[in-house]
């Protein structure tokens, strides 16, 4: 079982969606759970290759990605406590369309089929975190599709220097680059832009 520290965030991620569970769930959850501390540039979820695995990023930087046609294009870094895989692709045994990789050394809190499974067997409300976690994703990539319609890229770069300063400080620039559509040395000009 992992110690009750680790585990308090997902716990807080849970009740700022009004999903209370009790000292009892807790201790059905976290003897479900897995904790790992993973080094930068961990494959999570494989790009082409059924999701084995539900992830909650404690700490660290992980980016979504997908190779199309050779080249790597960042779809997104996320770098708060949240969901970093879909319980969707896990249950339906889907082909991931994108890949999942550490850009900092992760501390992530882990759970496969059978374990969310049997969370979900065992604890009723677990299907209220479920619906949360998908939400939270679709929340998210709408708010993605919007900010690239109506957004600069300065004014995303910008964003992403307000919401995720930590990005900026701790990751190669070229994966913001290729999140915010644009080649390097148009980043550049922007950050020199930025500083003027």
């Amino acid at each position: 079982m992992i110690r009750r520290e680790i585990f308090q965030k997902v716990c807080r991620y849970a009740q700022a969606r009004d999903i209370v569970f009790t000292p009892r769930e807790q201790e059905i959850i976290a003897s479900l759970t897995t904790h790992k501390v993973l080094p930068p540039y961990t494959i999570l979820m494989e790009q082409g290759k059924p999701v084995k695995w539900l992830y909650f990023l404690n700490s660290g930087i992980a980016r979504l990605y997908r190779i199309h046609k050779g080249t790597d294009h960042t779809l997104g870094i996320i770098s708060i406590n949240d969901f970093i895989s879909t319980p969707l692709y896990l249950f339906s045994g889907a082909i991931s369309p994108c890949g999942l990789e550490s850009l900092t050394e992760v501390d992530v809190l882990v759970w496969d089929k059978p374990r969310v499974a049997a969370m979900k067997e065992q604890i009723p409300r677990m299907y209220d975190m479920e619906l949360a976690v998908m939400d939270r994703l679709l929340n998210w990539v709408q708010d993605n599709q919007i900010d690239a319609v109506c957004m600069t890229a300065e004014e995303r770069y910008q964003k992403i220097m307000t919401e995720q300063p930590e990005v900026i400080r701790q990751i190669p620039l070229k994966y913001v680059a290729s999140l915010l559509g644009i080649h390097q040395d148009s980043l550049s000009r922007i950050r020199k832009a930025l500083t003027k």
